[in-house]
């Protein structure tokens, strides 16, 4: 044990030094803090909390939970893998007497959401999360979906944005009741269910299926709804469920093309195949859907866990071809990528993998 000498020494030498990075480290995060709309309604909600447990004010009661709620549905919203931002940029809580998850436009992109606070707050929470997705996802197409494919969606979008929240009593709060009763209503909301609940499981509800039908709303936008257009979604979905459900060595379809639809993917997840080949055979993959003219083209890499843990070299030669793929493309067919992210699922067999997810969107000389 080192004497008082030596401990003053060691204090002289770098007491001074620690004390300014712990000071500046504190300040740094309290600015960020007070910076953070939702991190700050995070803190405020804390303070509020204690004010009720003293005071038992309904008053402070009202303003811990209005804080609570919205911070934990915005700092959830900001972690959803969405390609791009399907949510509002934020949401304010207002308490109503009576209010069951009504939801308003405000300013900014933001939403008045009003509660009752005589409601437990895993209700609360739920009818919030739910407001919120109706009122801003799937934006341009309700009109075409509707009835069990429209409800399946939400109530899965819903799922993930609790998932976000982590709390395990507001989780089965809603599965005991609104998602189960819901998947008891009929034939075809349990057939569109098992559906998305596939596609998701795989990553690809999110940011691919979402991503191309925020695409298609724009495609389609001041249209009156048709069975074809409903054929169209209804056929992109047929489409990802068979390549979220497809079997080792099956063969499943890699492009879609309709009327308004033009979607290509080229997986990358066979390791003897790119290590034996290179990645030309995936470059005249992407070739071959460049020439088709399709408005998006994913490449999707799925990591290779048991491969570094095993051939570590190979891994490496892997992890770099991968890469090398990504340049090539970009510079062969001088297209940027839309978006590039890494994403955990679960394959076909139950087991956890990760993967990256990449979105091209190329740009037509005779467009």
């Amino acid at each position: 044990m080192p004497d008082l000498i030596t401990i003053v020494d060691h204090i002289r030498e770098y007491g001074a030094w620690a004390l300014v990075m712990g000071a500046i480290v504190i300040i740094y995060y309290l600015v960020r803090v007070i910076l953070d709309e939702d991190r700050s309604a995070g803190w405020r909600a804390r303070i509020y909390k204690v004010l009720y447990r003293v005071s038992g004010r309904s008053e402070a009661e009202k303003k811990y939970i209005a804080n609570d709620v919205s911070s934990r549905i915005n700092l959830a919203r900001r972690n959803m893998p969405f390609a791009q931002e399907y949510l509002p940029n934020g949401i304010r809580v207002l308490w109503v007497e009576g209010g069951h998850g009504e939801a308003s436009s405000m300013n900014d992109n933001e939403m008045l959401i009003r509660l009752d606070p005589a409601e437990s707050e895993e209700r609360n929470i739920v009818l919030l999360s739910d407001a919120l997705v109706k009122r801003t996802a799937l934006a341009g197409i309700r009109h075409i979906i509707g009835g069990p494919l429209e409800l399946s969606m939400d109530l899965n979008l819903v799922k993930n944005l609790l998932k976000e929240i982590g709390d395990t009593r507001v989780l089965d709060w809603f599965f005991r009741n609104e998602y189960q009763p819901a998947l008891g209503q009929s034939d075809a909301m349990r057939e569109w269910n098992g559906k998305i609940v596939e596609i998701d499981e795989r990553g690809l509800f999110t940011r691919l299926l979402l991503v191309e039908l925020d695409r298609y709303s724009k495609e389609t936008a001041g249209k009156p709804s048709s069975p074809d257009m409903f054929d169209e979604i209804s056929g992109l979905i047929e489409f990802l469920y068979r390549l979220a459900t497809k079997e080792y060595n099956q063969d499943v379809p890699l492009q879609l093309i309709s009327r308004h639809m033009k979607i290509g993917i080229i997986p990358v997840g066979k390791t003897s195949k790119l290590l034996r080949d290179g990645i030309g055979p995936y470059l005249k993959a992407f070739a071959y859907h460049y020439r088709r003219q399709l408005h998006s083209i994913y490449v999707t890499v799925f990591d290779k866990d048991l491969l570094g843990e095993t051939e570590p070299e190979l891994y490496q030669e892997f992890v770099e071809l991968t890469e090398s793929l990504d340049r090539d493309i970009e510079r062969s067919f001088r297209i940027d990528k839309d978006f590039s992210l890494q994403y955990g699922f679960t394959d076909a067999r139950g087991k956890k993998r990760s993967a990256t997810i990449t979105r091209y969107t190329p740009q037509y000389e005779n467009q």
